[in-house]
């Protein structure tokens, strides 16, 4: 009997694992962290990034204002989050990262077990003054890009999307999203509002749908999970076969909206 060639074994496990994926792909449930986009400046370009600094670069960044409403409304509403991670982009490239760090410990002071973390690069003289300035009590993880100690560094497929594959086409329940929801960031906060993640929230960030949740009393299972229906489409964390990728990968979906950001970035509400 001739056996199948690479090319159709491929072709088979790829239809077998996703199809499977349509009955098992559980419904993940969102840890009890959330974090927080305060700048999408970044001083590196990696390929497939999930923030799209490379593909989509921007200098946008979260104000004081936008900081301070936010730990107002966590302590009136009484959120204990198990830990909050500051990010980016590169978050210590914010202006005001020494005020930011200044607010958060007022939430840090209402709710002490909570871990404040920055999650940073480790690229260039600058921000690495910045980082050994960072108060004890604010916890730094560093991906070291620039030594390669660490560097968590080749990033999956994000920008290939779940709509422009064929075995996800018929697929209807994108509610129920994937793993980062349980095992990264349960939460996401840019300057358009709340998120289910910092992945979904870039992905509205250069597709311009607006749907940003503006307060966190509105912020609820069911809110997110409409939020859900529009951005885990498009997001190639979706997948549960999602590999590492080298060189810049990218489907119908995003190359199409990257080449329209280009021209005119969309417009969306401040949070």
């Amino acid at each position: 009997m001739k056996k199948p060639s690479n090319l159709k074994r491929k072709i088979f496990s790829n239809l077998y694992s996703n199809n499977i994926a349509f009955i098992y792909h559980k419904r993940f449930k969102r840890n009890n962290t959330i974090a927080i986009d305060l700048t999408m400046e970044c001083n590196n370009r990696c390929f497939n990034c999930e923030a799209s600094c490379r593909q989509a670069p921007s200098n946008e960044k979260m104000s004081l204002e936008q900081i301070k409403k936010f730990i107002d409304e966590a302590i009136n509403l009484n959120f204990r989050w198990d830990a909050i991670k500051l990010r980016g982009g590169e978050p210590t490239l914010h202006p005001k990262i020494f005020e930011i760090i200044d607010i958060f410990k007022k939430y840090k002071d209402f709710h002490n077990d909570c871990k404040i973390t920055i999650v940073t690069n480790g690229m260039g003289k600058k921000v690495n003054d910045i980082l050994s300035r960072v108060p004890d009590w604010v916890n730094i993880q560093n991906s070291y890009k620039e030594t390669g100690k660490y560097d968590y560094g080749s990033f999956k497929s994000y920008n290939i999307a779940p709509i422009d594959l064929f075995w996800y086409k018929a697929y209807r329940d994108y509610t129920k999203g994937c793993t980062h929801l349980a095992k990264c960031h349960g939460l996401a906060l840019t300057r358009y509002g709340y998120y289910p993640c910092t992945h979904g929230a870039n992905v509205d960030r250069v597709f311009g749908f607006d749907i940003g949740i503006k307060k966190l009393s509105d912020v609820n299972e069911q809110a997110l999970r409409n939020q859900m229906k529009t951005l885990c489409r498009y997001c190639g964390h979706f997948k549960l076969t999602n590999d590492y990728v080298t060189g810049e990968k990218m489907s119908k979906s995003w190359q199409k909206i990257y080449a329209k950001y280009k021209l005119k970035k969309p417009k969306l509400s401040l949070y």
